[in-house]
């Protein structure tokens, strides 16, 4: 249940790669000092530099398909309670032999719909009650296979969660690498003599020195990756944590309902 299937990370990388693809050809088939060539730089167009960018967006896709993919799990978790597999008319009782019958009825439903946390939840409460004859033995059994609902679907976060945390800190490497490149590089510079002086002064007076254009322009593109490569890591890591604590909220509401809904409608109702 909730198992984590390989096809987030293949299409994670098929639309980076497409992703990137456009935005380097963006970049390079764009004016030269035009906005839309700012916006490609910043989303990663220049290369090898842009690499950092493209493994921050595919962290990004990972995290939206894993999630989507946990969102539509759920979503055919709740189609369980469309079956009606407990009794919801307020004073119903249970006895014995309908406790037997709703598991009967829940494993017929499993074959067509196939196995859920719901079913599953049911069956463990009706047959910890055939065994004990005890609700309360049944209600233990409610909360405990809940947890474990509970603790396997946060196994399948894992790689949810890494993803989310390495969003931030490609920000950072590209920040680094960024600011590190633009220092060496201004390290290496080699000024050039402007015009030398003339006049009567010209042997004692120095000539200035300037930086060439080419070597602004390399500093210039340095800056831009250690600040664009924050700035997209921030965006992105933004959209993931709000994505994520609203996945984290539904599954809770998930488990709960199923524990509230198997609760209030079969163990509360057993007359033993």
């Amino acid at each position: 249940m909730f198992s984590q299937k390989n096809s987030p990370i293949l299409i994670s990388l098929g639309l980076t790669i497409l992703v990137m693809v456009i935005v380097s050809a963006g970049y390079y088939l764009t004016p030269k000092g035009s906005s839309l060539e700012t916006l490609f730089f910043a989303l990663g167009g220049q290369m090898p530099s842009g690499l950092i960018q493209a493994a921050t967006f595919f962290s990004f896709f990972i995290c939206y398909f894993g999630m989507d993919s946990i969102s539509k799990r759920i979503q055919r978790e709740e189609f369980a309670y469309t079956a009606k597999l407990l009794p919801e008319t307020e004073q119903y009782v249970l006895y014995p032999e309908d406790v037997n019958r709703i598991k009967l009825q829940t494993i017929e439903v499993e074959r067509h719909m196939g196995p859920g946390l719901l079913t599953d939840l049911i069956k463990q409460a009706a047959t910890k009650f055939r065994s004990s004859h005890s609700p309360s033995e049944s209600l233990a059994i409610v909360e405990t296979v809940s947890d474990m609902h509970r603790k396997t679907v946060e196994k399948e976060f894992w790689l949810i969660h890494t993803c989310q945390s390495l969003i931030p800190a490609f920000g950072f490497l590209g920040t680094v690498l960024g600011m590190a490149a633009a220092i060496l590089n201004m390290g290496k510079s080699q000024p050039t003599a402007m015009a030398s002086p003339t006049g009567p002064d010209a042997a004692t007076t120095v000539a200035p020195a300037a930086i060439s254009g080419t070597d602004i322009q390399v500093l210039i593109d340095n800056l831009g990756t250690a600040f664009f490569t924050t700035i997209v890591a921030i965006v992105l890591g933004i959209l993931v944590n709000v994505m994520m604590k609203r996945l984290e909220s539904k599954v809770e509401d998930l488990h709960t309902g199923m524990k509230r809904y198997v609760v209030e409608n079969l163990v509360n109702r057993i007359q033993s």
